[in-house]
């Protein structure tokens, strides 16, 4: 087992069996975001960016829920123009501001992340599962953007991400009404993967059968689909071809060859 001290002890992480389990540490305030939130996410982002080790990673929320969105505090602090907060990090892609860190850097993790959203994924709580390849959700969780409602605008990637997953139709809707869908209707609507009355054990589910993959095919699988729509097919094309060739033969598939040739008897 491996762990990562949070400089901010808003989150905590563990790696065990190729698998990241990040927890949001905040459950008195249904894991609600502050900038020093934002710096831990980002730190264990970076952490676990930055090992081989890791095959698949999940995102939770201790506690009753996912993540809240904005603490209150945060908007007294944007009022008075509070100075000394958390500084944004470097090489996180094109994300400059920390709090769109916060989700981009789960996008330049190699490996899966698997977002679980218990009960609530409000605001920046669901701009961060955004941030996810993949999403579990409880059918009665609520899920909203709702910051229209305080008279501003998404601005951890969701303006950007929620398009790429419901549509830019759907993505309006939600964005112009700040409405509160449930996760039965977010499943409906492509927002998750997948329904649970338990999210966080189904994630951490789904985050062990990852884990038993190969971990250069999950990457390079990540990869090729986060093309999609994004580069031409002509590039694209190439790109899977450069992939298989870096994958045929290597340690991990001759593995994965055996398991699954056992798996069928004929091991």
């Amino acid at each position: 087992m491996d762990a990562f001290e949070a400089e901010y002890g808003t989150v905590t992480l563990t790696i065990e069996d190729r698998l990241a389990h990040v927890e949001f540490n905040r459950p008195e305030t249904l894991n609600s975001l502050t900038h020093e939130m934002f710096a831990d996410l980002v730190d264990a982002g970076r952490f676990v960016e930055a090992r081989d080790d890791v095959a698949a990673v999940v995102l939770t929320g201790k506690g009753a829920g996912f993540c809240s969105g904005l603490d209150m505090s945060e908007f007294t602090k944007m009022a008075g123009g509070q100075a000394e907060l958390p500084e944004a990090r470097e090489g996180v892609g094109p994300a400059k501001a920390l709090a769109q860190q916060a989700v981009f850097v789960w996008q330049q993790v190699e490996a899966p992340v698997i977002a679980a959203v218990q009960k609530v994924a409000f605001g920046g709580g669901l701009q961060i599962a955004l941030g996810a390849d993949l999403r579990v959700a409880q059918p009665d969780a609520k899920l909203s953007m709702m910051e229209i409602n305080w008279g501003i605008v998404p601005d951890m990637c969701g303006t950007q991400l929620l398009p790429r997953v419901v549509g830019a139709g759907n993505a309006k809707r939600m964005i112009f009404t700040g409405e509160m869908v449930t996760g039965q209707r977010a499943y409906e609507m492509g927002l998750v993967e997948e329904l649970a009355q338990d999210a966080n054990a189904r994630a951490l589910e789904l985050g062990r059968e990852l884990a038993g993959k190969s971990r250069s095919a999950l990457a390079q699988a990540k990869m090729l689909v986060d093309l999609s729509g994004r580069a031409s097919l002509s590039d694209a094309f190439a790109a899977e071809q450069r992939a298989i060739r870096s994958l045929i033969g290597g340690e991990e598939q001759a593995e994965a060859v055996r398991k699954r040739m056992q798996e069928l008897g004929k091991g």
